[in-house]
């Protein structure tokens, strides 16, 4: 188990890494209801409104990351952790940015998804989302000086699941033979890109273990 308390003076820095943490989560619950929105009707004002709201949360985080980055150097009881730290608050503020940029390039590409693939890219963006929120859990855990390795435990056995199924679906977009190749490509990089967000997950899983690891007791 980590040392801890990892601050001093802390109250407006725990409070800020809160908030930093609940704006990614609501992020990811924006983006898979924005994504859900495109499969239905498209780029309507609904996909819009929502992929607004996922910019403005990523602004405000990029905000809260530089606070917390530079209270960090103010506050911290143990230095020699600062840089593992900020690695941790990096990684996920990286998967904000990949909500963000992944709702951009699909109102740029407007990928055309064939339905009988909807409910299993659906499928796979909830395992993504339950693979960041079980990352969170475990962040939120390591800031609270209780036990992170479980939930570091459940990102990685959910991020061999999504590439497990990503996997599939590539293979069925390269086996349609209804499907003109540029399509295929753009499809495969869709998808890629929602299989990207569970690898920027347990990259920050990772980095936790290694901490846990470092700084046990």
């Amino acid at each position: 188990m980590v040392q801890m308390n990892l601050f001093q003076k802390t109250r407006e820095l725990e409070m800020k890494i809160a908030d930093f943490l609940t704006n990614i989560t609501q992020a990811g619950v924006l983006f898979g209801a924005a994504v859900q929105a495109y499969f239905e009707s498209g780029l309507t004002d609904s996909f819009s409104a929502k992929r607004a709201q996922v910019s403005l949360l990523e602004s405000t985080n990029d905000t809260l990351r530089r606070d917390v980055e530079s209270q960090l150097y103010t506050h911290m009881l143990l230095p020699d952790m600062r840089s593992d730290i900020m690695k941790v608050i990096e990684g996920c503020d990286k998967i904000i940015n990949k909500y963000e940029s992944d709702l951009i390039l699909m109102s740029v590409e407007k990928p055309k998804v064939p339905k009988e693939l909807v409910t299993e890219i659906g499928e796979m963006i909830r395992l993504n989302l339950d693979c960041v929120n079980a990352l969170i859990d475990g962040v939120r855990a390591f800031f609270s000086a209780t036990q992170a390795g479980d939930h570091v435990q459940y990102v990685l056995f959910l991020e061999h699941q999504i590439d497990d199924l990503a996997l599939e679906l590539k293979r069925k977009v390269f086996e349609n033979k209804n499907l003109p190749l540029a399509r295929q490509l753009q499809l495969k990089e869709f998808i890629y890109g929602i299989e990207k967000i569970s690898d920027m997950a347990e990259d920050v899983a990772d980095v936790l273990t290694v901490i846990l690891a470092k700084h046990a007791v």
